[in-house]
This record gives C-alpha cells, structure tokens and sequence, in this order.
C-alpha cells in the first residue's frame, strides 16, 4: 500500500508539473520534455494498471473494503462486457483462464512486449511461455528428397546467396560420411524400397529397371540478392519389355539429388506402350509436341535404331528394338523427349483399331506362309 501511495504521488506531481507548463506557450523544447515525460509514464501506467486488475485474491491482500468494492465492479462491467458477445459456457471458461493468471505474471509479460507471448501451445508444462515450441517449428523431409534435407532451404538476406551457407541440415537425419560430400545419397536399395511402398510394385522389380538420364544441367536463378544455383535431371526408367516412364528432378542441394528425385518420378510415371512383335511401334505416326515435329514409322527385323540420341533411350527402355524417323524444327531435348513418350503411350491397340474400320485384322504372313 505504501508503494502505491508513492507512485500516485509521483504521478499527480507529475501531472500538476504539466498543468502548469500549459498556461506557457509551446515550443521546440516543450515539445520535446513532453515527449519524454509520456515515456517514463508508459511502464508506471502498465504498473497501475497491473495493480487494479480483476483478481479478487489480490484485492483480499490489500485488506482495504473500498478496494474491494472497486474490483468487484470492474469484474461485474467485466463480465457484461464479454456477455455481449459470449455464451456463458465460454464466458465461464474465460473467467477460469483469467483467474489462473496472477498480477506479476501480466506486469511481466507487458513489460517484455509483443516477444514474450507464445504463438503456439507448449507441450511442457514447465514452459516460460517466452518462446515457441521447438517441436511445431521443425521442417518436414518429403519421402524423395535427399538424406537430411528440406525440399526448399530459405534464400539467405546476404548479397551472394549461392554459397554453402544454404545447406540444411539436421541432427537426427542420415548425414554425408565424407567431407566432400554436400548431403547423404539415397542407395538404390532405398530408393527401391521406398518405391514398393509408395506403388505397390515388387522391390526386385524396381531395382531391375534399365534407368538412364537424358538431360543434366545446372541453372541459375537470377534475384536481387544474387544467383541462386539450381540443378536439373529429365531420366528415363523402364523394364524393356513395353513399360517406360520419364521423370523430372530439380533440386539445389546437388546433381545426386535431382537424379535420385528424377529416377524416383520416372518409375512412379511407368506407363505401358503399344508394340507389334515386341520390336517395333504398331504404325508409323506424325506427332507435334510444341515447336517439335515428329515422323516416326516402324522398321523391319534387324533395321535397328536409327534415330534422335534421346530418342534411342526410351526405345531401349520400352524395349522397342527396330525404328526409323526424323525430327523436324526444334530439336530441343525436353521437347523431343517428351513429345515422343507422349507419341507413344496415345498409340491405338490392334483392337481399337479393327473396331473402329469394322473389319478383322489379320496377319497375312501367318495366313499365307505359316507352316
């Protein structure tokens, strides 16, 4: 009681010195004590403030009855106030939250500011609520990412972004064994693993397939805070007999990475192609895939594959062992690629197209020269 009587002494002295600093005009300097009289006002008004809270046990302390019957009407204003816009269920849990929260424990978490609230709920119950749980601020590692990382690190806010500094990393992930090593690389048993559970597909299936990459490229992003390196993977994935797949991998952690990302999205786009005497394509086909023309028409036995080096992988892939063809305009290699994978998967079966002629088809070497 007596610490109060102080500070309301030292508050109505402070504001009988204002009272009579207005009957002068007002200049720079005024201005300026003004201004500083308001701070030093700011942590006594979050004191008195603290002091005449709603909390009955500590108007009980102060053993004084007018204090009591001044609390008791701010907590009946109070709960009129919240009744306005709460049911009394949540207007009784309210009353039970507020009840927990002691004087001292307000007057130091508005002394600390806007840093010493909590965004998230603690899960220890010896938490000083001053900082935010650790276990809601960890990062989620996707399935076909590297070992230890994240799928995007943060741009660092330095000038030359695209140094080592962008390495993620954390301590209970699988890390690289040797220095030189920027991350830990999957295994292709791992991989291969990893794929039976996501797609259902035999684990020695996987690992039998024939994969190969088709394009390997670094890339740079071009920001105000200087270039970001990024590294780029197109593969392709089959088993050589009818099923082939490509994938796309992109990652700033290394060329290992968007390999392993680019093998992992290849076999997950296994896709069964058409083939006549599991050699060749059914029929010959002109195909636009955007600046790219394709012309591709089947060979006989023993012709080979005479055609684009992309090309040449996924008919070793997809098993198709004789094909002739040219590629007219843009020779792009994406856009060659996946032009001819999409060329392929549209081909019609034999029995699409006998019912859509209306007649039988027949193999007349079977017919006129079978034994």
């Amino acid at each position: 009681m007596r610490e109060q009587q102080r500070e309301g002494k030292k508050i109505f002295n402070i504001e009988r010195k204002i009272e009579t600093n207005r009957a002068v005009k007002p200049t720079a300097s005024f201005n300026i004590n003004h201004i500083m009289l308001k701070r030093t006002l700011q942590p006594i008004s979050v004191l008195k403030r603290c002091l005449t809270t709603s909390r009955t046990a500590f108007a009980s302390e102060t053993g004084s009855k007018s204090s009591n019957q001044s609390t008791n009407n701010k907590i009946n204003k109070h709960t009129e106030f919240l009744s306005k816009y709460y049911n009394p269920e949540i207007l009784q849990s309210i009353q039970a939250a507020e009840s927990l929260v002691t004087p001292e424990q307000y007057l130091n978490l508005q002394l600390k500011g806007s840093d010493a609230k909590s965004k998230v709920g603690p899960t220890d119950e010896e938490f000083d609520y001053s900082f935010n749980d650790p276990e809601w601020e960890e990062p989620i590692i996707y399935p076909n990412q590297g070992l230890g990382r994240a799928p995007y690190p943060e741009i660092p806010q330095v000038s030359s972004p695209d140094r080592s500094a962008l390495k993620i990393r954390f301590s209970d992930a699988p890390v690289a064994t040797q220095k030189d090593e920027p991350t830990g690389i999957k295994t292709p048993q791992q991989i291969a693993q990893e794929l039976s559970d996501l797609t259902g597909l035999d684990e020695r299936y996987i690992r039998r397939l024939y994969v190969r990459p088709l394009i390997m490229k670094r890339v740079s992003l071009k920001t105000a805070k200087g270039n970001i390196a990024n590294f780029f993977v197109l593969s392709v994935a089959g088993d050589k007999n009818g099923m082939v797949g490509l994938g796309i991998g992109k990652s700033r952690d290394g060329i290992r990475t968007a390999a392993t990302k680019a093998h992992w999205n290849a076999v997950k786009n296994l896709t069964p192609v058409y083939r006549y005497e599991d050699r060749t394509i059914l029929g010959s086909f002109e195909y636009k895939y955007h600046a790219t023309k394709l012309k591709f028409s089947p060979a006989p036995v023993g012709f080979g594959l005479r055609c684009n080096k992309n090309i040449f992988e996924i008919c070793q892939a997809a098993g198709i062992k004789d094909l002739k063809g040219k590629i007219y305009k843009s020779r792009n290699p994406l856009t060659v690629a996946n032009g001819f994978f999409k060329a392929l998967t549209q081909q019609r079966s034999l029995e699409e197209l006998a019912a859509n002629r209306g007649k039988k088809i027949v193999e007349l070497r079977k017919v006129y020269y079978s034994q």
